[in-house]
């Protein structure tokens, strides 16, 4: 995206709730971290504090026995990560560094200000107005041309250092790494920097203690425009149904660069910014003011007046300590704290843009995360026979979190010399103010037996008490099984022909209940929302509690087939899951005279799943003694489909309605589906878009009389976006997946990667956006418009002031596309220099220089500038791209050394 900070979306085997959280739960040795966005007019991602060079592993649990041990936190998926530990031998210094120069990927192609100012007024024309766009001319006599793009984007160097000292004793090892990254945005004034340390210790007493320390601490700063694409998910609530509604604003750069006029300046010829006085809106240039206001920003004045920022400070770590009290019994005792500070600031100018009505503004506030869990777990392992292997777990864990978050809004400069919140201002009024607390407590036991490892068995329990849940359901109980056949270590198969392409086969198969964890933290409660009317205080009713409210259940069902064949030259995993989910989270209707606010009650009434298969291959094509060719290949199905919403009917974003509903969550269909009125083109005889109604009747659209008319000319009924809008298709991938090649011939190495989705259908909004005639700046397809009766093409007529055939007002199938694409998302070229060992050699052990470059073209009918994009993020609304910065393409050049 255009900001370096924006949002992660990560999604494992689909979406598994509506309402509730559907970020997977992350731990990092051992704590759960935090999830979504903590920053407000900006993005910031919780999980950038995470130093991706302190990385050691990332384990994926998705099938139901590895999940079932997290229960009724392991509804969306794990994510392990294990950061580095030191190894055994001398002292190593690793240090690491890389410069990247990130541009502006596919922007869409726009009007230039000729074409730009012909277009609209063919458009007031066509209405029965007077033209009234002009060329301007500047002081050296040339025309007016101005490229949006290139005042809000720009190409960003960025820039990150890691460096850690690292070793083993036979009793000790240890891991000390520090991190610094500066990274820039393409988006003007966009930045990102990090620096943290991390220290991971573990010391054997003796010969039955062990004990050990994972800390990390990081400081990390957003700062920015406004782009628009932030995700919806914040950290406090983090609903799967969330929908990102800046798209729509006046403020983000994003949209501003799609609709600014091209023939009008930035700057006014005596230096000042180009800005209309009365509303601080952009100014007129040589174009009529009888044109109506242009309600857009100049967004020149946002990018050097206005400020945004979010800073976090950031601590995630652990102690723990681990105790042999038999020879095969061990108990380990872990506690860990992820303890996070956001504060965010924003200031907006008096003179243009959103702080105009209020004569400036400027918001402070400051959140504080904590999160503790202390685990301890009793682990038994034995062998009998030394062909029974035995391995039992039991453990506890309590999970607390604590949210306290103040700020407060000030309005209204007593000078515009002031440019923060602690200038001088007329009014403050409090904002950002949030308290809540939740507690998680469990029990949890696993077992785990094989026979020569040829036969496995697996099974875990797990009981968790959630805070959040009314007195009779707080307890839940989770747990699941799994078995395993390793045939290639059966004597039959072994003495069998087949074993000598064949070198290992595995069958596997696993079930289990999880569950979902992440809902409101006083969700079963009826709630009341304090105020003051008039000066009085006041309570008012604002959530009908449900004593009755349970967990949101997943049961997890996988089939697995694992095989290598030519002395594991080529390595195949293939899974079948199918997760079905019950228990949804959803708003029950109740009648109106019962006086319940939203006229709902949350309840259980909800269900889908999600089901596909899953197949990896890891092949060595070449293995000589200075070539090598390795090839992972992974693709995965998925059929997602809700299956009851209980008695509430669709599911869409209402607050965003009147701007079109472009995604619905409906039974019988995949969450979230892509929705539009169908459409039949354009009529040749008048260039009127045509729409096929919820009776399949076609009807046009006359923009000039703003009238609904059949074919005939008779008229018709209003075209309404719920009532005649269909399902178009899945905003989910019915099928994705990656093909990365790894080469490497004596020192060199090159990796070429690509990845592929499709199946799904996306929502081109930002086509939408400038399709739409009123002053907004129109996409070159525009050009291709109707203009003479009997005339093929699939723009319509243009007519000033229409919003509702561009798609403003109303979503239409025609702005519908296929979101299949194939990427070429990463290429790297490394070489290891070959250090003489009696010249520098002796002071540097090994150095590697490579080139990279990532995002370099994508195959796809879409038309938009990347089928990857999508404003709602971690959300059941995917699939639209609206009014969104472009991606970025990255070429970067490092240096890694040790010493």
């Amino acid at each position: 995206m255009g900001s370096p900070e924006q949002y992660t979306c990560i999604e494992i085997r689909g979406i598994n709730s509506i309402t509730s959280s559907i970020y997977p739960l992350i731990i990092v040795d051992g704590v759960t971290t935090f999830t979504g966005s903590g920053g407000d007019a900006i993005g910031n991602n919780p999980l950038s504090d995470i130093n991706p060079n302190d990385i050691e592993t990332v384990e994926i649990l998705k099938d139901a026995s590895a999940t079932a041990i997290y229960g009724s936190r392991a509804a969306n998926g794990v994510l392990i990560i294990t950061t580095k530990k030191g190894k055994r031998g001398a002292v190593k210094v690793d240090y690491g560094i890389w410069f990247s120069l990130s541009e502006a990927y596919n922007l869409p192609k726009l009007l230039d200000a000729s074409q730009y100012v012909s277009i609209k007024n063919e458009a007031r024309v066509n209405a029965g107005l007077s033209p009234g766009f002009v060329l301007g001319t500047n002081p050296d006599g040339s025309t007016t041309q101005t490229n949006w793009y290139d005042i809000a984007y720009q190409n960003a160097i960025s820039q990150n250092h890691n460096l850690s000292i690292s070793g083993a004793t036979e009793r000790t090892n240890y891991f000390l790494g520090l991190n610094y990254t500066n990274q820039n945005g393409i988006l003007r004034t966009s930045n990102f920097k990090r620096k943290g340390i991390r220290l991971n210790l573990e010391h054997q007493v003796n010969s039955l203690i062990t004990i050990g320390t994972n800390a990390a601490y990081n400081n990390s700063l957003n700062s920015g425009p406004n782009s628009g694409a932030t995700g919806p998910n914040s950290i406090t609530s983090s609903s799967g149904n969330s929908a990102n509604s800046q798209y729509i604003g006046l403020q983000p750069l994003g949209r501003l660069t799609y609709i600014l006029p091209p023939n009008v300046n930035v700057y006014n010829t005596d230096g000042s910014y180009n800005i209309n006085s009365s509303n601080g809106n952009i100014g007129y240039g040589p174009n009529s003011s009888a044109l109506g206001v242009f309600n857009a920003y100049n967004l020149q004045t946002i990018l050097d007046l206005d400020k945004n920022t979010s800073e976090n400070n950031t601590f995630i770590g652990s102690v723990y300590a681990e105790v042999s009290l038999l020879k095969n019994l061990k108990f380990k005792t872990l506690y860990g704290l992820n303890n996070l500070i956001v504060e965010n600031n924003t200031f907006r100018n008096p003179f243009s843009g959103d702080g105009f009505a209020t004569n400036g503004s400027a918001a402070n506030s400051v959140t504080k995360y904590k999160r503790s869990n202390w685990t301890n777990t009793l682990i038994y392992t034995a062998s009998v026979a030394e062909d029974h292997n035995f391995k039992v777990l039991l453990g506890h864990e309590l999970i607390t979190t604590k949210i306290d978050g103040w700020g407060a809004t000030r309005t209204g400069l007593s000078d515009p010399f002031f440019t923060s919140y602690q200038g001088g201002w007329t009014t403050i009024t409090p904002s950002s103010n949030i308290q809540t607390e939740n507690a998680i407590l469990s029990y949890f036991s696993n077992f785990n037996y094989d026979y020569k490892k040829r036969y496995l068995l697996s099974f875990n329990y797990r009981r968790d008490g959630l805070s959040a849940l009314a007195a009779n359901n707080k307890w839940g109980n989770f747990g699941g099984g799994s078995v395993g056949w390793n045939v290639s270590e059966e004597d039959f198969f072994k003495k069998s022909s087949l074993s000598k392409s064949l070198n290992a086969l595995k069958l596997r198969f696993s079930y289990g209940v999880v569950g979902n964890s992440s809902l409101d933290d006083y969700a079963s409660l009826i709630k009341y929302g304090s105020g003051t009317y008039a000066g009085t205080p006041t309570l008012n009713f604002t959530q009908a509690g449900n004593s009755n409210l349970k967990w949101e259940s997943s049961k997890k069902l996988d089939y697995g087939l694992e095989f290598s064949l030519f002395d594991s030259r080529i390595n195949v995993v293939a899974d079948y899951y199918k997760n079905t989910i019950d228990g949804l989270i959803l708003g029950a209707p109740q009648a109106a005279s019962q006086g319940i606010p939203g006229n709902s009650i949350i309840a259980n009434v909800g269900s889908l799943y999600n089901k596909g298969f899953e197949f990896a291959v890891n092949a060595h094509i070449i293995s000589q003694n200075d070539f090598k060719w390795n090839v992972d290949f992974n693709i995965s199905t998925l059929q997602n489909k809700v299956t009851s919403l209980g008695d509430g009917g669709d599911i869409y974003p209402t607050a965003l309605s009147t701007f079109g509903i472009q995604n619905v969550t409906r039974v019988g269909y995949s969450v979230g589906s892509i929705f539009a009125v169908p459409v039949a083109g354009v009529n040749p005889a008048n260039g009127n878009r045509i729409y096929i109604n919820k009776n399949n009747e076609q009807v046009q659209y006359d923009a000039v009389a703003k009238n609904f008319y059949y074919l005939d000319g008779s008229i018709a009924p209003r075209i309404d976006n719920y009532t005649d809008g269909r399902i178009q298709g899945p905003s989910l991938p019915t099928y994705y997946g990656g093909l990365n090649n790894n080469f490497s011939y004596k020192g060199f190495d090159l990796t070429v990667g690509f990845t592929f989705s499709g199946g799904n259908k996306l929502y081109n909004g930002t086509r939408s956006t400038i399709s739409d005639q009123r002053y907004f700046n129109n996409g070159t397809f525009i050009l291709d418009r109707w203009t003479t009766p009997g005339q093929i093409t699939d723009v319509p007529k243009l007519v000033w002031g229409d919003s509702f055939t561009g798609g403003f007002s109303s979503s239409n199938a025609a702005y519908v596309e296929k979101g299949d694409y194939l990427k070429l998302k990463n290429v790297s070229l490394g070489y290891r220099v070959d250090l003489p060992k009696d010249g520098i050699g002796r002071y540097i052990s090994s150095a590697r220089i490579y080139a990279q470059a990532s995002n370099l073209f994508t195959i796809t009918s879409y038309t938009g500038s990347d089928p990857e994009i999508s404003i709602n993020g971690n959300s059941i609304n995917s699939g639209k791209d609206q009014n969104v910065p472009a991606n970025a393409r990255t070429y970067t050049l490092g240096l890694n050394l040790s010493f």
